[in-house]
C-alpha cells in the first residue's frame, strides 16, 4: 500500500528524485491512477533506472495504457535488455498499449535476439491485429524453434480475433 494520497504529492516525489523506496511507491501509485502525465518521466526511468524500477516503470505504462502510446520507443528499446523479468514487464505494458505498439513490434519480429523476437510474437499474439500477419508469417521461418511456435500460436489468436 501506498503512502500517498493524492496524485500530485506522488508526481511531486517523482519530479524531486526521492528515495528509491518513496519513488518506486510514486511509481506504482501514478499507474494505479492511469496518470498519463507522468509518461515522460517513467519513460526516463525506463531508460535510467535500475531494473527494479524499469520493471515498475514499465507496468505503470502499461496500467497507464494507449495513452502511453509515447512510451513505445522507449519499452522496444528495454525489451532488448537482458534481464528476463524486465522484458516479461516491457511485454505486458505493450500489450496493455495496444495497437499503439503494433508497428515496433512488428519491427522487433526481425530483432537479432531470439528472445525480442519470442516477446514480440507474444505481444502481437494478444494484441491481435491483422497488420501484424505478414510479418509473423515471415516468422513461421525462423531459425529458432521458439519464435517459430509462438508466431504459429500468434497468427491462431490473430485468426481467431478475425471471426
Amino acid at each position: 500500500m501506498s503512502g500517498f494520497h493524492t496524485i500530485e504529492a506522488a508526481y511531486m516525489a517523482l519530479q524531486t528524485g526521492a528515495d528509491a523506496q518513496l519513488r518506486a511507491e510514486a511509481v506504482v501509485y501514478l499507474g494505479e491512477q492511469r496518470y498519463a502525465p507522468a509518461v515522460p518521466t517513467m519513460i526516463k526511468l525506463l531508460r535510467e533506472a535500475d531494473p527494479g524500477t524499469q520493471y515498475l516503470a514499465a507496468k505503470a505504462l502499461g496500467q497507464i495504457g494507449d495513452e502511453a502510446e509515447a512510451a513505445v520507443p522507449a519499452l522496444l528499446e528495454a525489451l532488448r535488455g537482458d534481464d528476463m523479468f524486465l522484458r516479461a514487464g516491457v511485454t505486458g505494458a505493450l500489450i496493455k498499449i495496444g495497437y499503439p505498439a503494433v508497428p515496433g513490434l512488428i519491427a522487433a519480429l526481425f530483432d537479432d535476439s531470439n528472445a525480442v523476437k519470442r516477446a514480440a510474437c507474444k505481444a502481437l499474439g494478444k494484441i491481435g491485429n491483422p497488420r501484424a500477419v505478414p510479418a509473423l508469417t515471415n516468422a513461421l521461418q525462423d531459425a529458432n524453434a521458439g519464435v517459430r511456435r509462438l508466431a504459429q500460436e500468434a497468427l491462431e489468436r490473430i485468426e481467431s480475433h478475425e471471426h
